[in-house]
């Protein structure tokens, strides 16, 4: 195939620090996940399906964390703690799913999405207290260099019971549902659902497990590698080229397949 790579800017932009989290629950048929439509108008992957995630908030870093130590050591950042707070404050923002202890409330997520609270101050006011070993460190991606905006992305996992309150915000995100992860993979696949690579490709790993036990279980025994795509172009389209593959080499690649390419309005892994 002939690939060729897209420039980089004279000025690649900083990636921001992020957090996501893959919403996890035992359903009758196996693995759930709750996933969130984007809007059309976002400005990072319009109308893709998502899980709950965003910026880490520079106020992230004052809320009191407990537990999580072994995962902050494993995520290779400075200041991870506060990672551990956004994937829990935007997960309350974005899906209603409160993952810290404590019982949600609507009005505090409302000021919250208005940014006229912050979660700390929310923490305190109701009692929530975040246990960092509800969450599992799961992965590690960074935007490409070629784009425009960028992300420095922990992805983590969470297991929930029930939560028949989850549901998107009606602003950045207008639809949700909770879908078996090879379910949404195949929708993907047919072009019945938009996915981004690294949405893609969690699926993808959590769809192998059989229970959200089983999901958490494995977490901390996983290879963690700073997965840096590389774009390329080719006669047919755009191809995003893994660490590990012969246009990206890296000491520590992807365990995996290491390109996806774009064609008929969806990401296709071979």
């Amino acid at each position: 195939m002939n690939i060729t790579i897209l420039p980089e800017p004279d000025a690649p932009s900083e990636p921001r620090p992020a957090a996501t989290v893959a919403v996890l629950r035992d359903g009758p048929s196996g693995i759930e996940t709750f996933l969130l439509k984007r809007s059309g108008k976002a400005g990072f992957f319009p109308d893709a399906h998502v899980f709950p995630g965003g910026r880490v908030d520079l106020e992230d870093a004052d809320v009191p964390v407990i537990g999580g130590a072994a995962d902050r050591a494993r995520m290779r950042v400075e200041g991870a703690a506060a990672f551990q707070v956004a994937a829990v404050r935007e997960t309350f923002e974005e899906a209603g799913i409160l993952l810290a202890r404590g019982e949600p409330d609507a009005a505090a997520r409302a000021a919250l999405q208005r940014r006229e609270l912050i979660f700390g101050q929310a923490a305190a006011t109701h009692g929530w207290v975040v246990e960092a070993d509800d969450l599992a460190y799961w992965a590690w991606w960074i935007t490409p260099t070629a784009e425009r905006k960028r992300y420095d992305t922990r992805f983590f996992m969470a297991a929930v019971d029930g939560e028949d309150q989850a549901r998107h915000c009606g602003q950045e995100t207008v639809d949700s549902e909770w879908i078996r992860p090879a379910d949404a993979v195949a929708k993907s696949d047919a072009g019945a659902m938009f996915l981004a690579p690294p949405t893609y490709i969690t699926l993808r790993e959590i769809a192998s497990y059989a229970t959200t036990a089983e999901v958490l279980a494995a977490a901390p025994a996983r290879r963690t590698p700073c997965v840096m795509p590389i774009l390329g172009k080719t006669p047919d389209g755009v191809v995003t080229l893994f660490p590990g593959d012969a246009l990206n080499p890296s000491d520590d690649p992807v365990d995996g397949p290491t390109r996806m390419r774009w064609g008929g309005g969806r990401w296709h892994m071979n």
